[in-house]
């Protein structure tokens, strides 16, 4: 996460398989981990996660993700996986760690749902039990810091998934009345920059959202009509940044939980992008991949997604001067 917290200290093993869920905003299952630290203290920087590959197709995904690691700076590297399956995990903790250069791998740790090992010298054959929970200090000192934790990456779709059933049919009729009124002040003759009054409108619902209060579903569906133009898109885009992107990321998922399918491109890619910038790389990833599902040319989210699968830091995107 991009934004100034407090720091959790993890004192054991268990500790730091209790801190993952809280960088990733789940709890990661059948996955690999790398994250980057800096200093003795083993101070946390850049992360990724990936699903376990394929058996046999260790080494390639090894290949691909260690650069990210190695691009992304550090003093060294903790590496962890996790697998019903103790040996999967291990092997795949080993490929990953033979593609990074030679002494930077501090801890590889690899777990099964009860016991978790290390390739530190003098640790039991046999493993070390742990537990995950939900009350353990990491997961707690999270919520304090306003830090969702779901139990399953699955469970990230259902934060900016469209209506369905009657609610969609509602929604829709509330879509095109919000449409029409947009057609009709478009066509009043003593209209004078009808986009500039529209940017103001969304920065004022957002502002709005931002400062606390509870957006109607009345108000979301004019957000999400009004950010399907460009110009009034990138407005709210560059207001987004990594001081205020956790709060956008809420009121954007919000959007997208009552945009229908033909306004759903836009507030989804701007939810991913809040991610992102909040360095929740699970979440953006999610939107950008919602998005293309149902537009596969919509370029901001193509662009994004490209960007985040990169495994660019978000702190250094630089914000483009976007205008009408």
């Amino acid at each position: 996460m991009t934004q100034h917290r407090a720091p959790y200290r993890a004192h054991s093993f268990e500790d730091l398989l209790n801190t993952l869920p809280t960088i990733f905003g789940f709890v990661p299952r059948e996955s690999v981990i790398g994250v980057c630290v800096h200093s003795d203290r083993n101070a946390f920087g850049f992360r990724l996660r990936h699903d376990l590959p394929e058996a046999g197709r260790e080494g390639a995904l090894a290949a691909e993700l260690a650069p990210h690691l190695v691009r992304n700076g550090g003093d060294g590297f903790l590496l962890f996986a996790l697998s019903a399956d103790a040996e999967r995990a291990r092997t795949m903790l080993f490929s990953l760690r033979e593609e990074l250069p030679r002494g930077t791998c501090r801890v590889a740790l690899w777990a099964d749902d009860d016991r978790f090992w290390t390739d530190l010298p003098g640790g039991p054959v046999e493993g070390e039990p742990y537990a995950l929970s939900d009350h353990h200090e990491a997961r707690l000192h999270a919520i304090t810091e306003g830090i969702v934790v779901l139990g399953d990456r699955a469970e990230l779709y259902a934060e900016v998934a469209g209506p369905t059933g009657e609610r969609l049919r509602w929604l829709d009729a509330a879509h095109d009345h919000v449409v029409e009124a947009f057609v009709a002040r478009a066509l009043r003759p003593d209209v004078d920059d009808l986009v500039e009054q529209e940017r103001t409108r969304v920065a004022s619902l957002v502002d709005r959202a931002l400062a606390g209060e509870r957006l109607t579903d009345g108000d979301l569906v004019e957000v999400a009509v009004l950010v399907a133009s460009i110009s009034v898109r990138d407005a709210a885009w560059v207001r987004i940044d990594g001081e205020n992107a956790l709060a956008m990321h809420a009121v954007w998922a919000a959007a997208c939980r009552v945009a229908v399918p033909d306004f759903a491109p836009a507030v989804l890619s701007l939810a991913g992008f809040a991610a992102w910038q909040a360095g929740d790389g699970a979440r953006a990833v999610v939107a950008f991949e919602e998005a293309l599902r149902i537009d596969p040319e919509y370029s901001m989210a193509r662009l994004l997604a490209e960007v985040v699968q990169a495994g660019v830091h978000p702190g250094l995107w630089d914000a483009p001067s976007l205008t009408a």
